[in-house]
């Protein structure tokens, strides 16, 4: 299901992109890319794109789709799922769809992401909240996660419902 026909209907990659609001001057890190399903879209509208994955598998799988739409801004790190090797404020939204549940060491990742954030930089994490149909994944409850995230220094900033999901975009918190 990370990359398959029925995907691409229930979940067209630039309706979730566009939400996003990525720009031209944007650096962007895709954490958890896995085989690169939004790869191609953000790449389009940012100025570099990092995909970030645990897996080699997935990541050369990801590498293979950004040949073949012929984008040249994405770079591809290996994680141990705590950190990312990029420097410090460097980075302005960092994107994890569908991901964040599967982390385990989230305090850990969070003060990461906190690390690698522009101080104006984005966190957003997009998680199911509904049950579907033909999608399924672990349902999140969108109060428990706004709790999780702010503990970790973030503020939520808005909370978007998108078909069967909840974007959360968070900022960091005043006092950090």
């Amino acid at each position: 299901m990370l990359d398959n026909w029925i995907r691409r209907i229930l979940q067209p990659p630039n309706q979730l992109i566009e939400k996003i609001d990525i720009n031209s001057k944007d650096t962007v890190v895709d954490f958890g890319c896995g085989p690169g399903y939004y790869l191609p879209e953000i790449a389009k509208r940012a100025k570099t794109v990092i995909a970030v994955d645990i897996s080699t598998e997935m990541l050369a799988k990801a590498q293979a789709k950004v040949v073949k739409a012929k984008k040249r801004n994405v770079q591809f790190l290996k994680t141990d799922g705590k950190s990312v090797e990029t420097l410090d404020g460097s980075v302005d939204k960092i994107m994890l769809v569908t991901v964040y549940h599967e982390i385990g060491e989230n305090e850990k990742i969070l003060k990461e992401f906190q690390r690698i954030l522009k101080p104006e930089g984005k966190l957003v994490i997009v998680e199911m909240i509904r049950k579907g149909h033909f999608i399924s994944g672990p349902i999140q409850k969108p109060d428990e996660l706004k709790a999780e995230i702010e503990g970790g220094g973030f503020q939520l900033e808005q909370l978007l419902p998108y078909k069967l999901f909840g974007l959360f975009f968070f900022i960091k918190a005043k006092d950090q």
